[in-house]
């Protein structure tokens, strides 16, 4: 489906568990995860004069990213996980694996640490930019096809490969998963600190730009 994006709590990858002090969260709270920041100072501003959204967003979340797009080792464990869960998926189902392409890593992560950071979860940012309208602010690139799958989980008991097969067992994660027109893939995962959320993004998406043929 041309321009899919789908926001489903998906209850099987949440984890429910009883953590102990610094560990994962006990239980999902009502009304969690909400559409808006229940944290919006916690972000730290690079640029908080840009007014137009898409400048903002790249300047004050794409490009706070680290050089490397993860903050840590397991991070980007994680996010190749999600990649390799993915195209196990889409092989045994007959379809091309799909290729990984770092740009869109960088889109899926700026996305996974905003929701970490401010506390939310939506495939628009609070600013009201969608998956499509990130890609292109970070890379002028327009996207052809496909969209964008999303997840919040304990990392500590959800492994990437659970999250992936959650979106499978769901409709709407499914179409988008095994489309077989989408040629690439970004992966974000994040979480803000111990005992809270983490949030994995999955672009899956091809692009009209060099480079994404």
């Amino acid at each position: 489906m041309l321009g899919f994006v789908l926001r489903t709590f998906l209850i099987s990858v949440i984890a429910f568990v009883t953590g102990c002090a610094g560990g994962a969260p006990e239980r999902i709270e009502p009304g969690y995860p909400p559409e808006e920041p229940r944290q919006p100072e916690r972000l730290a501003l690079i640029a908080p004069n840009v007014g137009e959204p898409l400048e903002w967003w790249r300047a004050n979340i794409f490009q706070a990213l680290p050089a490397d797009t993860y903050d840590n080792d397991n991070q980007a464990e994680a996010a190749a996980e999600l990649l390799a869960a993915t195209n196990a998926i889409r092989v045994e189902h007959g379809l091309a694996p799909v290729e990984p392409l770092p740009l869109l890593d960088r889109v899926a992560q700026a996305h996974a640490r905003d929701q970490a950071i401010r506390d939310y979860w939506s495939h628009r940012t609070p600013e009201g930019l969608s998956s499509r309208q990130r890609i292109l602010a970070a890379s002028g690139y327009s996207v052809v096809v496909g969209g964008e799958n999303s997840a919040i989980g304990n990392q500590q008991t959800n492994t990437p490969g659970q999250i992936v097969h959650g979106w499978l067992t769901h409709s709407g994660h499914r179409e988008l998963l095994l489309n077989p027109a989408v040629t690439h893939m970004g992966a974000g995962v994040d979480n803000y600190r111990s005992g809270e959320w983490t949030f994995y993004v999955q672009l899956l998406v091809r692009l009209d730009g060099p480079g994404a043929d």
